[in-house]
């Protein structure tokens, strides 16, 4: 599989060659505007705050650290051993000093129904201008999987260095899914895998490609990911909803609320308002695909 790296390219051609038919491409200009290029580095953080604390994915007991020391750690981050991953902060609700370094929004994504005013308010998620940020070392891995509720998902390189390997969803009997939560793997660590245990991994169809500070990955609903952290690196994902993925999303919502015990009678409401809700969102002029 090749992944396309593309500039220059509109809003149109985006959803019809790639969101629509859901595959991958890397854009490496769509957040040319943003003021966090060129501004975010590791240091910048350092400096500017320093003194706050966070908590990071693969800390020992989780414990709090300043972010001084976290950005200090990760001159010395190696694949061998990785410091832990701040990662998933939400910039609007956790860190909204940092949203205007993230205007405006990219154009790529900012038609997001779930911010529609016909979705209740904060539901199914704080939906209006979600953007999370990852900070990580050399070497940081994060588990095989797929965005939850089969949300596309864009992912921009704000500093460093990020290799992306993707499957495409057909390649899903070989990447053994997890019984009681289906969208990421068992294999502990899919760049070293152990051959024995998931004999089938081999089989599997990939894709792998490096973006670079200022490109974007678009990741469609249904592919399987991870990510390899070359060099220190600054990151903002931001996932969003269309005509594309509005049936897919509302089939896995209503899944996923069944699966962890939901209460019964309610899931067929939410289907029915969630379906009539695409069907009203389609009616406005350019939603035909996005």
């Amino acid at each position: 599989m090749n992944i396309e790296r593309v500039g220059g390219l509109s809003t149109r051609d985006f959803i019809e060659h790639f969101v629509v038919p859901r595959r991958p491409v890397v854009l490496t200009d769509a957040i040319k505007d943003w003021p966090a290029l060129g501004r975010w580095t590791p240091a910048w953080f350092r400096e500017a705050w320093g003194e706050r604390v966070v908590r990071c994915r693969g800390a020992k007991n989780n414990a709090p650290v300043k972010l001084a020391d976290y950005i200090d750690s990760l001159a010395s981050s190696t694949e061998a051993a990785p410091v832990p991953y701040l990662r998933n902060v939400n910039i609007q609700t956790d860190w909204p000093e940092l949203a205007t370094d993230i205007t405006p929004r990219c154009r790529f994504t900012a038609n997001d129904w779930l911010s529609s005013r016909l979705m209740p308010k904060g539901w199914p998620r704080v939906a209006r201008h979600l953007n999370q940020l990852f900070i990580s070392g050399a070497g940081t891995t994060i588990p095989l999987h797929y965005d939850e509720w089969m949300m596309h998902a864009f992912i921009s390189n704000v500093h460093g260095e990020k290799e992306f390997t993707l499957f495409p969803p057909d390649q899903t009997p070989f990447l053994y899914p997890k019984d009681d939560y289906y969208l990421v793997s068992r294999i502990p660590n899919p760049y070293h895998v152990d051959r024995e245990a998931f004999p089938l991994f081999e089989k599997a169809a990939t894709a792998s490609i490096t973006i670079g500070t200022g490109e974007s990955i678009f990741l469609p609903c249904g592919w399987w990911h991870t990510t390899r952290t070359v060099s220190p690196c600054i990151s903002v994902s931001s996932n969003f909803v269309g005509a594309s993925n509005w049936d897919s999303f509302v089939d896995e919502l209503c899944t996923m609320r069944q699966r962890l015990g939901a209460s019964g009678w309610k899931t067929p409401l939410i289907r029915a308002y969630l379906r009539t809700t695409g069907r009203l969102l389609r009616l406005r002029p350019g939603e035909r695909h996005h």
